[in-house]
């Protein structure tokens, strides 16, 4: 449970005229908000810090401006602070109690926007799951969230039906017809809830937490959990002091809230009190319409999303404006110099590309500007964040030399709900990708600290390997992987989606690589297998070499 004092820790970082500063000058603040603060002070105090606290305070501050366009028309803060709390009060009527989990199994909209400020208002643990999970996967990873309750969408019905849900209260949005048996329409679980906030004091407060399934590139995925306040308005701060966003904002995100890239989305929105277009599911041609109809300011996708916007025809492109943007942000996967400098050309100098992870939260952010002077730059550690970079020996590596990378923060999570962690040194936890730091404080990460294949005593990044296939002309996108040898102990094996020869793809390695780096075998795929946001699943490449079948089935 979060004390009084993490609460006093979060309002003096909160109150920190470098935070003020910050947030007035992005709009956040104004000459009401000490007003406003002082009106929300009961809950902040009673309850604890939270994002719930947040669209409290946008209730007042900002109540008649929208804050979500959905599927379902427009919802302003009032309206949306308003259902959350009905969602809070059916939570407790439902027996939930403070420190419990619920899990959500739905698609961007109002609806997972407000049950996760719901269950913030009254210090429940909130699980977002996979919409693409396989059957079997949500079966683990809904037993691993033990949730109370389970609020569906009922287009998901058949892959819920497979798991084990006799103990667990189900609720389902959409269509009455699809769901399953037992379960409440959403609409009817909250109606006679009333509108009117908590009460701000109470015996047991809880602490409003977050539950991310990692994406499982290597294996199941696990829960990782975060203290949903964690990252407060210092952090939010900090994050705007390197990108420009605004209370104006009108935030496109297709990135899927389950996702740490689009929760930590909906989480600085929801800070500064911006609007929300989202999508219920990712389309490119509709993703520029709707970018274009609300005028959005900012979008959120992960990188495989801006591939299929790009490989759209060029006069679908050109018929939308989108000269409204001023911010791109990236994230959830590496992107290459030449998806970069495509991006920018569609969207102009506005692409920022987050790098972090589920467990460290976000690390450093590259600027158009870093893009411009670093092609491979993930660039400079935010504010408030520390990247060391340690040997296998432990010892801490000086600028220019590749190594494990760590990260020091005030956003860390907790751990994993299994009770593991990540590892630690010094400090600093791994985020399991390896890297180095210029004498300027660039970052560049050379790829997964598990992908590193030795080839006969040299170690090869695969993402140096990856970079020269995708400078080839029909290559869309390339993925390598080491393979077990007898005579070297590993070689590389390529992956390549696109209209290209294996010979092509051998000629220009040869051309440019060392030969030990060169792909002693190519497989051209009509696409690369991917998690959700966009990252490939290497492990199923190594699957089709080795013969095996599908590990997620």
């Amino acid at each position: 449970m979060s004390s009084p004092l993490d609460t006093v820790r979060l309002l003096t970082e909160s109150l920190h005229p470098r935070t003020v500063k910050t947030l007035w000058d992005a709009g956040a603040m104004d000459a009401r908000s000490p007003v406003v603060l002082g009106r929300a002070l009961p809950w902040i105090i009673g309850r604890g810090p939270s994002l719930g606290v947040v669209s409290h305070m946008n209730a007042i501050a900002v109540g008649d401006k929208v804050a979500i366009h959905d599927r379902n028309g427009s919802e302003t803060w009032a309206e949306l602070d308003g259902r959350a709390n009905k969602v809070a009060h059916a939570l407790a009527s439902s027996g939930v109690a403070p420190g419990d989990r619920i899990a959500l199994l739905l698609r961007n909209g109002r609806e997972m926007a407000e049950l996760a400020l719901g269950a913030q208002k009254i210090g429940v643990v909130c699980c977002p799951l996979n919409t693409w999970a396989k059957p079997k996967e949500l079966k683990v990873t809904l037993e691993q969230a033990d949730p109370t309750i389970l609020v569906y969408d009922s287009q998901h019905s058949e892959q819920v039906e497979r798991c084990d849900t006799s103990l667990i209260e189900l609720v389902h949005v959409g269509e009455d017809e699809a769901a399953l048996g037992g379960s409440a329409p959403y609409e009817g679980w909250i109606a006679d809830q009333p509108h009117k906030a908590p009460p701000p004091f109470t015996r047991d407060r809880g602490t409003a937490k977050v539950v991310i399934h990692t994406s499982g590139t290597t294996g199941t995925p696990k829960g990782a959990q975060r203290d949903a306040s964690a990252a407060g308005l210092g952090a939010l701060a900090d994050l705007v002091s390197v990108v420009p966003y605004r209370r104006d904002d009108v935030v496109f995100c297709p990135a899927p809230l389950f996702h740490s890239f689009g929760l930590a989305t909906f989480t600085f929105a929801t800070g500064l009190g911006a609007t929300m277009v989202m999508p219920q599911k990712f389309d490119p041609e509709d993703s520029l319409r709707q970018i274009e109809e609300y005028r959005a300011t900012a979008a959120s996708f992960v990188p495989v999303m801006i591939q299929r916007i790009l490989r759209l025809d060029d006069d679908i492109k050109r018929r939308y404006d989108l000269s409204s943007l001023r911010i791109v942000m990236a994230s959830g996967s590496a992107m290459s110099p030449e998806l970069r400098r495509a991006a920018m050309e569609l969207f102009g100098d506005v692409l920022y590309d987050l790098y972090g992870s589920t467990e460290v939260g976000w690390v450093t952010i590259a600027t158009p500007e870093d893009m411009k002077k670093h092609a491979k730059t993930v660039g400079k550690p935010v504010r408030g964040i520390d990247v060391a970079v340690f040997s296998k020996d432990g010892d801490k590596l000086p600028t220019n030399e590749t190594g494990e990378l760590f990260i020091k923060s005030n956003i860390l999570f907790e751990g994993y709900t299994s009770g593991e962690s990540k590892d630690e040194r010094d400090g600093y936890m791994s985020i399991g990708d390896l890297g180095r730091l210029d004498d300027d404080g660039y970052l560049f990460v050379e790829g997964r600290a598990d992908d590193m294949v030795v080839v006969g005593g040299e170690n090869v990044y695969p993402v140096e390997v990856e970079e020269v296939i995708e400078s080839i002309g029909g290559v869309n996108e390339a993925a390598v992987v080491g393979v077990a040898d007898e005579e070297y102990g590993e070689v590389l094996a390529a992956f390549v989606a696109g209209t290209v020869s294996e010979d092509e793809v051998t000629s220009r390695c040869k051309e440019e690589l060392a030969s030990y780096k060169v792909p002693k075998r190519v497989e051209v795929l009509d696409e690369l297998p991917r998690t959700s946001t966009g990252k490939v699943l290497k492990r199923e490449l190594i699957a089709k070499l080795d013969g095996a079948e599908d590990l997620e089935d």
